[in-house]
């Protein structure tokens, strides 16, 4: 039995949305639900398990039936997704899908699909734990045992009673987790959003392509695929006085372009620097998609030059202030207050 395991792909939301590509983002998780389909069809999957949040707010008519379209597409591939029997999710509850569409609404639920034969624990309570599914047993002893868990904590091997052997089921998918996540020996996965929802969802985005050998009811095979071209990725510069500001244009710009322009930076910098040298977001061309930028750099002064050209005017009387012993007789936080200070009056034209 062939399956796909995505999750959380969150159709609706504008990720960046205070940005110029806030809009290619949400167009970009509209078509990761495409390119899933794909695989389907390319792959010839049974089965597909679309866990955690599907949409970002509750759909409307427009919503379900623009995503019918696609499984109208993969008419062969049981579509299995979770839906919370609330009143905001009415359109969802009453959508007419065709048959090869599951959709779980209550706490805990069982279900049974003939061909190819697979039994169903599907669950989205809170309090859920592996430990109250160790009971399950099959009522089709010829079917393949599968735990759908919509939930959004994950018992780890080591807080967990058990080992992966005792856990019943030959596949747990998970959804609602913030990261990609492989639990008990490969039999419990969270894959992740198939796209990047923000800035702290670093790292390769996909979903999971398993396959359950139908007489041992064992997975003899998963693997991930890659879903999303566009990656959030951290930078860290630290440097030191020598790092002139040319220097670090040519050294920043290197490191983007090895790591592609289509993806979306977070960078910070830190260490000891010239201070000439200005860390500016303008560094930086402006195709550049930045959404974090972080100094934490500390400008290394000639505090005994710069006092005796102040010493009348009020840079001059806040480093006397401090100078009254050794520079090297500051502490820590004395000596963070001084470089923060002088920088500030400095930039501020406060002198």
């Amino acid at each position: 039995m062939r399956f796909i395991h995505a999750a959380d792909l969150h159709l609706g939301m504008v990720p960046d949305a205070q940005h110029p590509w806030g809009r290619e983002r949400a167009n970009a998780l509209l078509h990761s639900a495409e390119k899933i389909v794909d695989l389907v069809l390319q792959e010839n999957v049974d089965a597909l398990f679309l866990m955690g949040q599907i949409f970002h707010l509750p759909p409307l008519q427009k919503d379900l039936e623009a995503i019918q379209q696609l499984f109208q597409k993969i008419p062969f591939c049981h579509v299995f997704l979770f839906c919370k029997n609330a009143e905001e999710n009415y359109f969802l509850r009453s959508f007419s899908f065709p048959e090869n569409v599951h959709i779980f609404t209550e706490e805990s639920s069982r279900l049974y699909i003939p061909e190819p034969e697979m039994e169903i624990l599907a669950v989205q309570e809170k309090d859920f734990s592996l430990s109250k599914a160790l009971s399950f047993t099959l009522e089709h002893e010829d079917a393949i045992p599968l735990l759908l868990w919509n939930g959004d904590k994950m018992e780890s091997p080591e807080d967990a009673s058990f080992n992966a052997s005792a856990l019943p089921f030959s596949y747990i998918a998970l959804g609602r987790g913030k990261e990609r996540a492989v639990f008990l020996e490969g039999k419990a996965v969270f894959p992740g959003s198939p796209e990047p929802l923000g800035p702290e969802s670093t790292g390769k985005h996909g979903v999971y392509l398993g396959n359950i050998h139908p007489i041992t009811k064992k997975l003899d095979s998963l693997s991930f695929h890659i879903i999303s071209s566009v990656q959030y990725i951290p930078l860290h510069f630290r440097l030191d006085p020598s790092v002139g500001q040319e220097a670090l244009r040519q050294r920043l710009s290197k490191e983007i372009e090895k790591r592609g322009l289509q993806n979306i930076y977070r960078i910070r910098f830190s260490g000891n620097r010239d201070p000439e040298t200005k860390i500016i977001p303008g560094l930086l061309s402006k195709e550049i998609r930045l959404v974090e930028w972080i100094d934490d750099t500390i400008p290394q002064y000639d505090f005994y030059a710069l006092y005796r050209e102040h010493q009348q005017d009020l840079l001059g009387f806040f480093i006397r202030s401090y100078l009254r012993k050794d520079l090297e007789d500051l502490n820590p936080s004395e000596k963070q207050s001084l470089f923060y200070g002088v920088s500030a009056l400095l930039e501020g034209g406060k002198s």
